[in-house]
């Protein structure tokens, strides 16, 4: 029926050349089978079967769609005293975990990952903790941001059995990517970390394989590794037409990266679950085994 008022319309427009109802279906079908949402079916802990929209296959239209993927922010900002959009407040600034951020950026053809070593413009040793963003000067030609990262200082250590870097966590500053000089492949810290409390003495470097760097470095083979931050919620709403109330619970998530003038728009809401008879923390179960 949809597709026969849109060919109604075409044709009350006078368009040439309508394709017949079943040729759009036939394309319908064909678009369907390659780029559809497939959907897993779970058995919940309480032994309800319900079905989750595939996440992974979501995500992956959204970074393809050119109308929506520049918009997307997968670093935060540093915007100063401004606070107009999420990725500028300090809970993804400063509070997240930084084994979830965006791990890494990419500048003169190298990548520099988090939780590895890195030499700066004047030579110190350095190990960054995050990655976030700063407005870029009024001079700046090209870019209106520049990239930041929180660094720790890293102190070379030889001795007849360990040669390595000794890395200050309590000594942390910020550096800006232009400082950046390389990216030492060949270059390993071996058991060394050193605590806030330096009473404690020296601790063994746990964040990381010393020997082959940040993990996002090996997987992803040279493409670029970004985080894609969601909002996920619950809500209800009655499937019934009369006054009887009959509850549905449904799960969804827009993209925490988008502006506010985009991210409430119907098309970046996305649909993942829904039950009038499995309880909304059974449903995310499936959910979080998409995530994890």
């Amino acid at each position: 029926m949809q597709l026969q008022v849109i060919l109604w319309g075409l044709s009350i427009l006078s368009v040439s050349n309508i394709p017949s109802t079943w040729v759009l279906k036939d394309i319908d079908n064909s678009l369907q089978s390659q780029y559809r949402i497939p959907s897993v079916c779970y058995q919940g802990a309480l032994g309800h079967i319900y079905y989750v929209n595939y996440l992974p296959s979501i995500i992956a239209q959204e970074m393809a769609n050119p109308c929506v993927h520049p918009h997307i922010h997968h670093y935060p900002e540093d915007a100063g005293s401004q606070l107009d959009q999420p990725w500028q407040a300090s809970r993804w600034l400063c509070e997240i975990d930084p084994t979830i951020t965006t791990p890494m950026i990419c500048k003169a053809w190298q990548d520099f990952y988090v939780f590895e070593l890195m030499k700066l413009m004047d030579g110190t040793m350095v190990v960054p903790e995050h990655w976030y963003t700063k407005p870029a000067p009024q001079n700046s030609p090209h870019f209106d941001f520049e990239y930041w990262a929180c660094v720790w200082r890293a102190h070379p250590v030889t001795s007849s059995c360990t040669h390595g870097y000794v890395i200050h966590a309590y000594d942390i500053v910020e550096v800006s990517s232009p400082l950046l000089s390389m990216h030492p492949p060949n270059l390993s810290f071996h058991c060394l970390l050193a605590p806030v409390n330096i009473g404690h003495g020296v601790l063994p470097w746990t964040l990381t394989d010393p020997t082959v760097g940040n993990g996002w470095h090996v997987w992803a083979q040279g493409h670029h590794v970004l985080s894609y931050m969601i909002w996920l919620y619950c809500d209800n709403t009655s499937g019934n037409m009369s006054k009887k109330w009959n509850k549905h619970n449904s799960f969804l998530f827009t993209a925490t990266g988008l502006p506010h003038v985009m991210v409430h728009k119907e098309s970046s809401i996305h649909f993942l679950a829904m039950s009038n008879i499995v309880p909304p923390l059974e449903m995310l179960d499936g959910i979080v085994d998409q995530l994890e």
